[in-house]
Parts: structure tokens; sequence; C-alpha cells
């Protein structure tokens, strides 16, 4: 008998289990109004730059015809609104209207209150041991080394690197004020524009030859420079991809003879924390601030290379 047999049962096992969860999660949102594929559409709109019909399509696996009922009723309802695209006369890009980032908005916190409720009766240890247990699952069967590659940046790549992180900090920490927006835009714009690749980097993550992820050093002075817009996409997370981009971020600071490197966070970013402290960084300032869009505890966080 193959020896791998009880190991293939318990995967079947498993994967019937947790298509049980996923259902009671799903129905969440059918209770909202929106069928699960158009929860998926609106979403994929929320997260994607630049996004066409033909894109949804590609991303999702969903037929031409069906994501273009449902597109049309999106934009019957108020949902999206059609921009010409500049580089192709031939498709639209396609955005999400206010009405259609509220619509967004309450979907996302359905599904995070409903999965906060399920994990509520669990203690700290049972939550991380979950959490370990998934990303190691997503180590295994979803990575390999010709899928996950880092590459210097692209001019195409800087409206990534401002629109991501916009929409994952709305998302994930509410921090939606004009003063964030602001700052952000910015600061990606002012390193694009004083770039110099013998003091300054900025990496972008790709795995699948989709972007990922980010990372950048920029200079302060001859002695200082700063990890900056360090970010990756949800499903990244957990696979190490983070400890890569932090790790050769470093390698360009000790190679370009910078003697401090230091960086700037907020509390509630655990795992990033984490990350910082098992490289040596530490902690050297905090204070308290609201002017992101929701309260939050900013720290900084320094290094001697």
């Amino acid at each position: 008998m193959e020896k791998n047999t009880d190991i293939i049962t318990d995967i079947r096992g498993f994967n019937r289990f947790y298509t049980n969860i996923l259902g009671l999660l799903d129905r969440h949102i059918l209770e909202s109004g929106y069928s699960l594929t158009e929860a998926r559409v609106l979403f994929e709109i929320f997260k994607t730059e630049d996004c066409t019909a033909n894109t949804l399509c590609h991303q999702l696996n969903i037929d031409a015809s069906y994501m273009s009922r449902i597109i049309k009723k999106f934009e019957k309802n108020g949902l999206i609104q059609k921009i010409a695209s500049r580089s192709d006369n031939r498709s639209n890009i396609i955005n999400l209207t206010d009405y259609g980032m509220d619509e967004f908005h309450k979907l996302n916190d359905r599904s995070e209150q409903q999965i906060r409720e399920m994990i509520a009766p669990l203690d700290e240890n049972a939550r991380n041991e979950i959490h370990k247990a998934m990303n190691t699952i997503k180590k295994y069967l979803t990575t390999s080394g010709n899928e996950l590659m880092i590459r210097n940046y692209k001019s195409e790549d800087v409206d990534y690197i401002i629109t991501r992180q916009l929409t994952l900090y709305a998302v994930e920490r509410n921090f939606t004020s004009d003063i964030w927006t602001k700052y952000l835009k910015d600061g990606v714009n002012q390193l694009i524009e004083h770039f110099d690749p013998t003091r300054d980097c900025i990496y972008i993550l790709e795995y699948q030859g989709t972007r990922s992820g980010c990372a950048a050093i920029t200079h302060i002075d001859d002695d200082t420079a700063q990890f900056r817009y360090f970010f990756l996409e949800p499903e990244m997370r957990g696979l190490g991809a983070g400890r890569k981009l932090l790790d050769m971020a470093l390698k360009f600071c000790r190679e370009h003879h910078y003697k401090k490197v230091f960086l700037w966070t907020v509390s509630a970013q655990t795992a990033a924390r984490r990350l910082y402290q098992s490289r040596g960084f530490e902690i050297t300032d905090t204070h308290e601030t609201d002017d992101w869009g929701a309260p939050v505890l900013e720290e900084r966080w320094d290094l001697e290379l």
C-alpha cells in the first residue's frame, strides 16, 4: 500500500472540514444581498490597480459573459464607474464609486466580525497555533523557488507602491485621512524624484509574475538610512517573503556603508515588529497620533550596523 495513503486521506478530510467552515463564512456574505461571486469581484476591483473586465476574468477565472453581467449590474447600482484606458482605447478602467467603497467596507467588516466571533472562544495560544498552521500550509503548498522573486523597481511600479499601501492601510488599520494620503503620496514621489541608486533602493516582490510587496531604503545622510514602504499582499504573509525583503534591504545598507538604519511603524503591526526585533532593531521613540484616521501608537526602531 502506498505510504502516503493516510496523509492523502487526512488532507481530503481536512478539505471537507474547511469547506464547511468557509460555507459558514460565505453565508454571512450572502446575507448582505450579494452573491459570493459578486463579493469576490467587488474585492478584486478594490484591490486591483488599472482594473479591467479582462483582468477580473483572469484573476477570478470567471467566464467573460458572466463577468459582463456582473459589471453591468454594478454599474447600474452605482457601485462602479468606467474610465477610458489611456493605454488601450478598447478597454475601460473600472473603479469603485464612493458608494461602492462603502459597500466594500461593509462586506469587509462583516467578514472580519464573523471571524472574530469564530475565534473568540479560543485562548491566545490556540489562536496562535491556528495562525501558525495556516501559514505552514501556505508555505509548503503555494510557493517554490522559481515563483517567488525580488527585483529592483521600475517606473511603472510607482502607482502600485502608492495605491496598494493606501488600500491595505485603509482596510487593515483604518488609515483614511487626507493627512495620511498626502504623507504617503508625497513621500513616495519624493523618493522617486531624488532617487540615487548608490544610496537608495526599492525592491518589488513578485509571486508567479504578480507584484506582491515592496520595501525601500532611502538615505537621510551619509551615515543614516531609513527603511520605508514595507508591505506584503495578505496572501504572501507568513511565507518568509517579508524576511527576505528586509534582509535584502539591510544587505544594501551594509554594502553602501551606512552606520545606522531606522524605521517607523505602529504598535498594531505585530508580525512586522517581531521581524524587526529578530534582526536587532530596538525601539527608541514612541508617540500617539490620530493624524492617519485612527488612533495609533507610532514607534521608531533603530539598528546600528
